[in-house]
């Protein structure tokens, strides 16, 4: 029997996606998966359009919620895959994608959790494949996620021994659930497109310093979690990069003391773009300024005099302004 996949879309209010996304998910030619929905109560057409197609789920709730997390571990939970995917209510599966999840993962049965490619499309951009293997992937693991989320699996197992998602979370879960996985088992990419991201307005993804904050919070914890971090958190508190607390993650995996120096530089260079799309300069320069303090090979080889150098001549602000002042 091929192994089963449970496909988790948590929804809300976003009636004018969701039944592309059903109609994404069960034109899938994967002959043992099943579909649970989970609605947080929507006030728009959303619960037509579910009930318009409850006979293809497994299961289906339309009521309130305490948010994306929360939605998605009472899927994961009314759910019996070995294998687990969420898809946004906004996002796509792409053809025979779970058939290309469940091939991969029979292929690499110790696998905890593997990844994909994505095509990132909507709001009338030019669709662009994201998603590319990269270096230092043990590391990029630990600092941020480097790869889009609706194309990636993992086993019920990674649950069952770390526990459900953090409903505190509402824009880094994924990144919270995937240090779990960094620090258990073994990830893996697969060079397949297995869905499409949308762009739109109303995309969370619009909000990336609410997902730098959570990030942060992740990514203080981590530190915590090793013996000799100490000079790394010092560094980071004292720039404002840190956020205090006493919970650990439980490590299951050795990692070098490079491997992680690596991690923290990588998590501070995703800061510092997002910091800059969002046209904060002062926590662009300053990062840029820590990272070039904690390897100015690292800091030569990602090119941050480039950023900073665009931070200080000519920040994001000044970019849109122009782009906007040009269409008109």
């Amino acid at each position: 029997m091929p192994l089963k996949i449970s496909v988790i879309t948590p929804s809300f209010n976003q009636g004018s996606f969701l039944e592309e996304t059903i109609l994404s998910v069960h034109r899938q030619t994967y002959p043992n998966f099943e579909h649970v929905v989970i609605d947080g109560g929507s006030t728009d057409n959303s619960l037509e359009i579910i009930q318009k197609h409850q006979d293809k789920f497994s299961y289906w709730v339309s009521e309130p919620d305490k948010g994306q997390s929360d939605a998605i571990n009472k899927g994961i939970k009314e759910s019996t895959g070995e294998i687990i995917i969420w898809i946004n209510s906004d996002d796509l599966l792409e053809p025979d994608a779970l058939s290309k999840a469940a091939t991969c993962f029979e292929k690499n049965p110790s696998a905890l959790l593997i990844h994909g490619k994505s095509v990132l499309f909507g709001n009338g951009k030019k669709p662009k494949i994201i998603g590319d293997l990269k270096k230092d992937m043990n590391s990029r693991y630990l600092a941020y996620i480097p790869f889009p989320q609706p194309s990636s699996f993992f086993r019920r197992s990674l649950i069952n021994t770390t526990g459900p998602l953090d409903i505190a979370l509402h824009y880094g879960m994924d990144y919270e659930l995937l240090v779990r996985a960094a620090l258990t088992g073994e990830l893996l990419y697969c060079n397949e497109i297995f869905s499409r991201y949308r762009l739109h307005p109303k995309a969370k993804t619009n909000h990336s310093l609410e997902f730098v904050r959570e990030w942060n919070t992740t990514f203080s914890k981590l530190l915590r979690s090793f013996s000799f971090t100490n000079e790394w958190i010092t560094s980071l508190k004292a720039k404002g990069f840190y956020t205090e607390g006493n919970d650990t993650f439980l490590i299951r995996k050795n990692f070098t003391k490079e491997e992680i120096k690596k991690s923290v530089l990588y998590h501070l260079l995703i800061q510092a773009h997002y910091h800059y799309n969002a046209g904060k300069a002062e926590p662009v320069k300053q990062l840029c300024e820590l990272i070039q303090t904690l390897s100015s090979d690292f800091y030569q080889e990602n090119k941050l005099f480039n950023l900073k150098l665009k931070n200080k001549l000519l920040s994001r602000n000044t970019i849109e302004f122009l782009r906007k002042f040009t269409r008109n």
